[in-house]
């Protein structure tokens, strides 16, 4: 018998991306911040202008048609941006030389570290390829953040040649190549030559260690002594010992030194990163500005200009005038005017139309209503109006001795019997916040006495926790988001003793945190303020806080954890999804907020949960051009949803929203909304496995949702198409609940099979922290000693495993009382419960085996729908005249059917558009832009296609 022997990978590899939309978006984007002069964007510190710069580029991209997406010419030719000529900036060569100058700017910088992202997923489908070709040795780790930069000039002379030894694998990326210059990148004689256009920018170039690099810059301009390419380096970890020491690397008339780029691996035992964490983890705390410098609260804001200025105020109504006159255009508001007083003194206002397109200076105050029947008067102009009782001690807080104050408070500056008024002012409730000076976050009055200790302790823990130093620059974030040890937490268990701990927990739990309309507010705020009695903090550091309580904290008081720091955590980080330059950029899709959010925030009326986001930029939602919906308070709530529902699948193209379609233990047919429309308003029974786009499932096998208006027949039916893949033909007597069920033995090998799928971690693909929910699977449970049974049991030991991107241990059962959602290890591992009363498993009639809703019932039909990337249950029934129709009884878990296997086994797959990975994941590659897409025409009848009717 012979044994292969592996051969040896070559010296350079091109890794081409250009099939892989997220990490095109974000290689484009980068390419395209290189030219835009930074100083011409808008924000105060460099963090703000990259940020806003990546909203406004990223969306462009996501939003163009695919044949424009990647065109850098025509977006020239169209961008609102000024570029720079020449784009590397005005600088002198040695301007550059010690890593200063225009082309090391704290901007320029932040777009270098950016390549991570790059540079992740070409390691990953070089590991990949390496491993099919049975290639030896392995290629070296690679452990972002893990990058240099390399400038290139050309000289007044010959085209050097510039020999460069790797002391480890690394990846090569052209973040830009002068016009005029062809650059040859040369190893053991293969040559590759990288120009401004053609498959340059589609790929990136990986050569072994130990390996000489020649580059040689071939110029066909006549201009000389200049910059003529800019690459970016991806540095893996040494997989020996370099033979040689580094040679000095002589760059055309720069010289830098590569060891002093290389990668500092501070902890031997770190986690396994990735670039999304490491990007989220520095935004955790450059959103935060200048309080993460100063840590300390009760500072002293601004408050100069603390007025609207008379332009602003000619619309002013008269003292005497009604209070509440129809608003004279769609961009005027109503500002609520404090006028000074002593504390005891009565409250006293009025309100004033103004023009938002004049830039009145104002404040927005962000409120609990509370209990509805717990209502003041409040003297306005010369009458009075009903307002909140939390409000009014808010306004007797806010209030000044010596001068007016001017502030929007929606319950008395929208005329809340006016159901129109509400609807309109509503749609503007995002320029309302985005234009406010600051948003005033009250949490009420401090009755217990622990705002001063809270407050205290969330400055210390944000200060031993923040990065020493420059945190633009900080080489190590996604290490910090690892849950300390010991050591690590007694400079915080110094300062945050029991009676801090407590009252961090009061912080946390205030009723304010539940409340639904806050996400927009914080979210859109310039700057916001804590206040809760007489103290106040800024809202960053309470945000940074509950990170650190959802990630690294989660070892400081494992017996008594702080829950209710997810909500504080969940807004404090949902902005950053658009912001930070991460994977598809406008693919922070509304439904996938709404199912994040669903039992999680409490909100008076129930429309509010589509109305309160709508401010906010997502997928299909551009409110500064037209909302996803228009407010209606005139409708009722099951015509809300409805409506809302049609539309995201609209915009969406895809069925993850049905994931969120959750009915309890029974299917209501008698219910006025459609079973396929999610009831936002109630708890979620488990987290949805289909949320994401990117979590690694695709049982759609790339099968898409095309909304045309076929598939809305009318107001309550959706026309689907799809695969039935079997009929359910036992269902389990009891659900995944508590204890009792692992000691039966009754499911132990379904369960296996089940949990080991969805904790596989070669199955699960790369998903940036917003694109991630299976990553855990643990059962909830009331009581912490049933709790402990069930993780301590060997069986569920086996399947409870962690998950990239950290190499953690099972927490300890008490961290997961009461079954409540949590945050994982890391940004973007939540950990998926199945609750009490769900995820019933059930049995097919081929006899696979499969995780189910808990509606689901024997005779029920599991199947396929094109554009869902998980199963769904359906329910046949016939209407009075005898047609024949489903409702929808939620999505399932099926192992065999995850990955397209049903689209495969159909004949649906086309030949050379997709790929079985070892591991038996799918890949897919889109069909070239001049081909026809034969997913764009199935035919039902054909190749088994269905046509699902659900009402």
């Amino acid at each position: 018998m012979t044994t292969a022997v592996p051969q040896l990978e070559p010296s350079v590899r091109g890794i081409d991306f250009s099939s892989n939309g997220a990490v095109m978006q974000v290689a484009t984007m980068l390419r395209r911040f290189w030219l835009i002069d930074p100083e011409t964007l808008e924000g105060n510190t460099v963090q703000e202008r990259f940020q806003g710069a990546a909203m406004k580029v990223g969306s462009a991209i996501a939003q163009a048609p695919p044949e424009e997406r990647f065109d850098d010419v025509l977006w020239k030719s169209r961008t609102e941006f000024s570029l720079l000529d020449p784009p590397e900036g005005v600088s002198q060569p040695e301007d550059d030389e010690q890593g200063a100058g225009p082309l090391f700017t704290e901007f320029r910088q932040m777009i270098y570290g950016t390549c991570n992202h790059i540079f992740w997923d070409v390691y990953q489908s070089l590991e990949n390829a390496v491993a099919e070709e049975e290639m030896a040795p392995e290629i070296g780790e690679f452990n972002p953040p893990n990058t240099t930069v390399m400038i290139l000039r050309t000289s007044v002379d010959e085209a050097p040649e510039i020999d460069h030894l790797l002391a480890t694998d690394t990846f090569f990326y052209p973040l830009w190549i002068a016009p005029d210059v062809k650059l040859s990148l040369t190893v053991d004689e293969a040559e590759n030559i990288l120009e401004e256009d053609g498959e340059t920018w589609t790929k990136a170039l990986w050569v072994r260690e130990g390996k000489t690099v020649t580059l040689t810059p071939k110029e066909t301009g006549e201009r000389k002594d200049r910059v003529a390419a800019v690459l970016v380096l991806g540095l893996c970890e040494p997989r020996s010992p370099p033979k040689r020491p580094l040679i000095d690397n002589t760059i055309g008339m720069s010289r830098m030194k590569l060891e002093d780029a290389r990668h500092d691996k501070t902890r031997e035992d770190g986690p396994e990163s990735w670039p999304e964490s490491d990007h989220l983890a520095r935004a955790i705390f450059l959103q935060a500005g200048d309080a993460v410098e100063s840590c300390t609260f009760d500072q002293d804001y601004d408050d100069s200009g603390d007025a609207t200025t008379p332009d602003n105020a000619k619309n002013a109504k008269s003292h005497d005038a009604p209070l509440y006159s129809p608003l004279p255009g769609n961009n005027t508001i109503r500002i609520l005017v404090i006028e000074p007083g002593s504390p005891d003194d009565e409250i006293r206002t009025k309100l004033e139309v103004v023009n938002l397109e004049e830039n009145p200076v104002y404040e927005a105050i962000s409120y609990t209503w509370g209990d509805p029947e717990d209502k003041t008067l409040l003297r306005c102009n010369s009458s009075t109006v009903p307002i909140p009782c939390n409000l009014e001690r808010a306004l007797r807080r806010l209030r000044y001795t010596n001068r007016p104050r001017h502030i929007w408070a929606d319950s008395v500056c929208i005329n809340q019997e006016d159901i129109p008024e509400r609807g309109q002012q509503v749609s503007i409730m995002r320029n309302i916040y985005r234009l406010a000076k600051r948003v005033l976050v009250w949490l009420g009055l401090d009755t217990q006495g622990h705002a001063t200790t809270a407050f205290q302790a969330v400055c210390d823990i944000v200060r031993a926790w923040r990065p020493e130093g420059d945190r633009i620059g900080f080489q190590g974030y996604a290490s910090i988001l690892e849950p300390m040890n010991d050591d690590q937490l007694a400079s915080i268990r110094a300062s945050v003793d029991g009676k801090a701990w407590e009252a961090l927990k009061t912080l946390y739990e205030t009723n304010y945190f539940r409340r639904f309309w806050i996400i927009q507010e914080l979210a859109l705020g310039q700057s916001a303020v804590v206040i809760w009695g007489d103290h106040h903090i800024s809202w960053g550091l309470v945000g940074i806080c509950a990170s650190w309580m959802m990630t690294a904290g989660w070892s400081f008081s494992p017996t008594n954890p702080i829950m209710a720091a997810y909500n504080a955590f969940l807004i404090h980080v949902l902005p950053l999804a658009k912001r930070s330059g991460i994977s598809m950029f406008s693919k922070l899709d509304l439904s996938v907020v709404l199912g994040t959010t669903m039992g999680v925030f409490d909100s008076t009326d129930a429309r509010d949960r589509i109305y309160a986001l709508l401010g906010m930029s997502f997928a299909g939602n551009d409110p500064d051009n037209e909302l996803l919906v228009q407010p209606d308070y005139s409708q009722n709530l099951s015509a809300v949803y409805t409506q809302a529902t049609r539309k995201v699948l609209q915009q969406d193209q895809h069925l993850r929203v049905l994931s969120t379609v959750q009915h309890g233990p029974e299917l209501d047919i008698d219910s006025e909304y459609p079973s396929w429309v999610p009831r936002w308003d109630q708890k979620s029974y488990a987290d949805p496995l289909g949320l994401r786009d990117e979590q690694g499932f695709y049982a759609n096998g790339g099968e898409l949702f095309s909304p045309s208006p076929s598939a809305f027949p009318d107001p309550t039916t959706l026309v689907l198409a799809g695969l039935e893949c079997g009929v359910i033909s036992y269902v389990s007597e009891e659900p995944l609940k508590e204890t009792g069920m692992l000691a039966s033995s009754t499911h132990n090998h379904a369960l296996h099979t089940l949990f080991g799928e969805l904790n596989d971690e070669a199955k699960q693909f790369r998903a940036s922290w917003s694109a991630t929910l299976e990553k855990f699977t643990l059962f909830g449970s009331s009581s912490p000693e049933a709790q402990a049974e069930y993780v301590n049991h060997p069986e569920a030991r086996t399947v409870l495993v962690t998950s990239q991107p950290g190499k953690y241990n099972m927490r300890m059962s008490t961290e997961f009382t009461r079954g409540e959602r949590a945050q994982g290890d890391h940004l973007g591992e939540f950990m998926l419960h199945y609750r009490e009363r769900v995820g019933w498993i059930f049995e097919m009639d081929d006899g696979r085996v499969g995780l189910g809703p808990a509606a689901a019932r024997e005779g029920d039909v599991v199947v396929v729908l094109f554009g869902g990337v998980v199963p769904f249950v359906l329910r046949g029934y016939e209407d009075e005249s005898g047609n024949k129709f489903w409702r929808l009884v939620g999505e399932c878990f099926v192992p065999e059917l995850m990955q397209g296997e049903a689209v495969e086994m159909a004949g649906l797959l086309a030949e050379g558009k997709f790929k079985r990975y070892g591991n038996g994941s799918l890949g897919l590659t889109p069909p070239d832009h001049d081909e026809a897409d034969p997913r764009l025409e199935r035919k039902v009848g054909e190749n088994g296609v269905c046509e699902f009717v659900i009402r």
